[in-house]
C-alpha cells in the first residue's frame, strides 16, 4: 500500500508541473504568440500644414473655402522703384511681405477697414496659389520670375490672418497680420465708417444696409463717422445718405463669431447744379 501511494503522488505531481509548464507557453504551441502589433495612426506635423496650424475654434471662411468682402489683383512691379525696403529677411526664394509705410515686414498689423497690399518675390515660373491660413484667396495662372504687387485686400473681420504662397512647388514664408479695432465699434456684429474724400469721418449720414431676403435696416453715423449693425452672418448691400453727398454701393460680408468690417463709404460733393 505504501509504494502505491507514493506512486500515485508521484504521478500527481508530475501531471501538474505539465500542466503549469503548457500555460506557461513552454509545452504547448498553441500558447506561444509574438509580441503584441499595436495599429499606429501617422501624425501630420503642424509644420507640414502650415495653413491649418493654430485654426481658431471660429473659421470666419468656412468649410467650402473663402468668398470675402474683396477680390485681389496682382501685378508685376518692382518695390525698390517705388522706394520700398525690405525690413525682415526671411531667407527663402519664395518671399512673400506687407507694405507699412516704405518698409516691407513679414509681421505686421493693421486696422479693421483698412486696405493693404502684400508684395510676393516669386523664385520660378508656374502657377502661385495665395492661401490665408487654409483657405485659397488667389489663384493666378502663371507667372515668371520677380516681383508682384498683390492689391484689393482689406482689413473685413477682427483677427488674424496667417498668408502664405505656393509657386513652382516651393512654399514661401509664413505672413502674419493682426487686425485691430482701432475707433471702430466692437459691440456689433458689422462695423463701418462713412468718409468724405479727404477721410474725415461724415457725422449724420443715414447708412441702409439691406439683403437679398428682403431685410432692411438702417441707422446714423456718430460724430466720427462710424456706424453698427446687429445682424445675422450672410452678405449684404450697404449705401449712405446725408445732403450735399453721394455715394456708391458697397458690399460686406458678415462673420459668424466675429466682428466684420464693411469698406469704408466715401461721399462725393455734389455740385450746387446737380442739387
Amino acid at each position: 500500500m505504501g509504494i502505491r501511494f507514493l506512486v500515485a503522488i508521484g504521478l500527481a505531481l508530475a501531471l501538474l508541473l505539465v500542466g503549469t509548464a503548457s500555460s506557461q507557453g513552454m509545452g504547448d504551441r498553441r500558447s506561444v504568440t509574438g509580441p503584441s502589433v499595436v495599429s499606429e495612426k501617422t501624425i501630420i506635423p503642424d509644420y507640414l500644414s502650415p495653413y491649418s496650424a493654430g485654426q481658431p475654434e471660429w473659421d470666419p471662411y468656412g468649410p467650402g473655402g473663402y468668398s470675402g468682402s474683396y477680390s485681389l489683383q496682382i501685378d508685376p512691379q518692382d518695390p525698390v522703384s517705388r522706394g520700398l525696403s525690405i525690413k525682415d529677411d526671411v531667407g527663402v526664394p519664395n518671399q512673400l511681405y506687407l507694405q507699412r509705410g516704405s518698409e516691407l515686414i513679414t509681421d505686421g498689423g493693421v486696422l479693421l477697414g483698412e486696405p493693404y497690399t502684400l508684395w510676393a518675390r516669386v523664385a520660378g515660373k508656374g502657377s502661385l496659389l495665395l492661401y490665408d491660413r487654409n483657405s485659397l484667396v488667389l489663384n493666378q495662372g502663371y507667372v515668371a520670375p520677380g516681383w508682384y504687387r498683390i492689391t484689393g485686400a482689406y482689413a473685413d473681420f477682427l483677427g488674424a490672418h496667417i498668408y502664405r504662397f505656393s509657386s513652382a512647388g516651393r512654399a514661401s514664408n509664413n505672413l502674419s497680420l493682426l487686425v485691430d479695432s482701432g475707433g471702430y465699434p466692437t459691440s456689433h456684429s458689422l462695423a463701418g465708417r462713412v468718409l468724405d474724400e479727404s477721410g474725415k469721418g461724415l457725422r449724420g449720414a443715414r447708412v441702409i444696409l439691406s439683403n437679398n431676403e428682403g431685410g432692411r435696416f438702417s441707422t446714423t453715423t456718430d460724430a466720427a463717422g462710424y456706424y453698427g449693425f446687429d445682424v445675422a452672418a450672410g452678405v449684404y448691400l450697404i449705401n449712405a445718405e446725408l445732403g450735399g453727398y453721394s455715394f456708391a454701393p458697397t458690399t460686406a460680408s458678415v462673420w459668424a463669431g466675429v466682428v466684420s468690417a464693411a469698406k469704408p463709404l466715401v461721399g462725393h460733393p455734389i455740385s450746387p447744379g446737380y442739387l
